[in-house]
């Protein structure tokens, strides 16, 4: 089970390396995919540095977490996605549910609990490893 977990947070590193490609490197595109406007160019870097951090962030701290096997790693990035679904949760009670967003948020939650998870299965393993 641990290797499966192991092999699913592999996978998700990979797809936020990918978005945070996407944030760097075709802004344009991304942009109109995901309905955000920047006003100015500070608006542009700003987008690309918040964004490409979450995502390129999140990739490095989960390749840390497995490379290394400190498991410390995927929670900081699991605590990352349950703040992201949180803001997106803030928004619905704030101004309103937005449909598009759905399954952005149920990600969100979803790539929280299987790093949690998987947190505590490197974590169950290492203290077994060690008895």
């Amino acid at each position: 089970m641990l290797m499966g977990l192991k092999v699913f947070c592999g996978l998700y590193a990979a797809l936020l390396i990918m978005l945070g490609a996407r944030w760097w490197f075709t802004f344009d595109a991304i942009v109109v995919e995901w309905a955000v406007q920047a006003e100015s160019p500070l608006g542009i870097n700003n987008l690309m540095a918040d964004m490409g951090a979450l995502f390129f962030g999140g990739a490095i701290m989960i390749g840390l977490g497995l490379w290394k096997n400190q498991s410390t790693w995927l929670l900081a990035t699991a605590l990352l996605m349950a703040i992201a679904a949180c803001g997106r949760l803030l928004g619905y009670a704030t101004i309103g549910y937005v449909p598009e967003t759905l399954v952005a948020v149920l990600f969100e939650i979803v790539s929280a609990v299987v790093l949690y998870v998987t947190h505590l299965q490197m974590q169950k393993v290492s203290s077994s490893a060690a008895e």
